[in-house]
């Protein structure tokens, strides 16, 4: 059966009744959502007694990776209030990074909530150079990936805690190979450079109070994003996203259990830059991003806070698992052939930074299931 839309949509949207991988995944992500709207879920969140804290706030960022080295910057946080009314604290994020594989990258995300939070508005700005570099198959394989990301979520609350709204996209990526066997990886992966625009439909449903360390209370983010030929894809495609996260009290009122279900798929002409990937982004800390891709994602995580005493500091166990399926566009040569499962495991800590909004930095040592090991210094929570 065709799916119905308006003339304008169909040549974006591929015949649904071959996504026998993504429907399955798509009941399980909507059972599990069920699951957690129980009673466990209804109780409410909490934000500390309103104190003085400082807005602003400078942090360093230090990463350690298998394919971009050993990286140092600086991250700020600058908490304000976006009108006079009783909306959640804003925050606008801006920082920069530098590697020891002579990486880089810069960017800045404004995350505001205003008219008492019946208006969220994200707006993300990125420009990096990244050269990956890792062992796949006894070679070495090495290229360089330079990206320009623009994105806006504009969300309207219609109902209760219910959102609805529109994103829009815009990305430049452009890749080099930096030796031989890049080269080779390049062109058998089908990897072309890419300009492309989109937009999409979203919506979710947002229970929490304490928008930067939540606690009992549910997080539902549904997209379906197209990128047409139109704004510069080769040929139209589009993903549909969800994203699912909960949180209950732990051992104590003062522990967290976070926890987080995801599921990203893919049209079959999505171009390699359009295709899942595993990476700290959307599900599993520890993976190289755009090493690990396919078509349909589907993945899951949890993660223990522990608060030590009356200390302003955390400490944290987590555990998640992902698989990817569907292969890539070409079924064949040019395609990849990730398919399969991996999994994430760490330890980290945590410092209250901002203690009564609930910003945090993050400390994680992270293992993955090729046997790499990796460091992460940064802001706010993972998920």
């Amino acid at each position: 059966m065709e799916l119905s839309l308006p003339l304008g949509l169909k040549k974006m949207v591929v015949n649904l009744n071959k996504w026998y991988y993504f429907r399955g995944m798509y009941k399980t992500l909507l059972l599990f959502i069920l699951i957690i709207t129980n009673p466990l879920f209804a109780q409410k969140d909490s934000i500390p007694a309103q104190k003085k804290e400082k807005a602003f706030a400078i942090v360093p960022l230090i990463t350690s990776t298998p394919l971009m080295g050993v990286g140092f910057g600086l991250t700020t946080s600058y908490l304000y209030q976006g009108d006079k009314s009783q909306a959640s604290k804003s925050q606008l994020n801006a920082g920069g990074q530098y590697t020891t594989t002579e990486s880089y990258s810069v960017f800045a995300t404004n995350n505001l909530w205003l008219r008492d939070n019946k208006f969220r508005l994200v707006t993300m700005l990125s420009y990096s150079g990244i050269n990956n570099e890792f062992e796949e198959d006894g070679n070495d394989i090495e290229y360089n990936i330079n990206t320009t990301l623009f994105s806006q979520l504009q969300m309207m609350r219609v109902y209760k805690n219910i959102y609805a709204g529109v994103p829009l996209y815009y990305k430049r990526i452009t890749y080099r190979a930096n030796n031989e066997n890049g080269e080779d990886f390049i062109r058998e992966n089908g990897i072309e450079d890419e300009r492309t625009g989109g937009f999409g439909m979203a919506g979710s449903y947002d229970s929490r109070k304490n928008k930067y360390y939540p606690t009992n209370s549910l997080f539902i983010t549904t997209r379906w994003d197209f990128f047409p030929e139109w704004l510069g894809a080769v040929q139209d495609y589009n993903k549909v996203i969800i994203n699912a996260r909960g949180y209950i009290d732990g051992f104590t009122r003062e522990d967290v259990l976070a926890m987080q279900l995801y599921g990203e798929y893919a049209s079959y002409y999505a171009p390699d830059a359009g295709l899942p990937a595993i990476s700290g982004k959307s599900i599993l800390r520890g993976f190289p991003q755009g090493q690990l891709k396919a078509r349909y994602m589907t993945g899951g995580q949890a993660e223990y806070r522990y608060t030590i005493g009356q200390s302003r500091f955390r400490a944290v166990g987590f555990f998640g698992m992902v698989n990817l399926a569907g292969g890539s566009y070409g079924d064949g040569v040019n395609s990849r052939d990730d398919d399969g499962w991996y999994n994430a495991v760490g330890l980290g800590a945590r410092y209250k930074l901002q203690q009564v909004t609930g910003v945090d930095i993050r400390l994680d040592f992270v293992r993955t299931s090729l046997n790499d090991y990796s460091v992460y210094l940064k802001l706010n929570q993972a998920f």
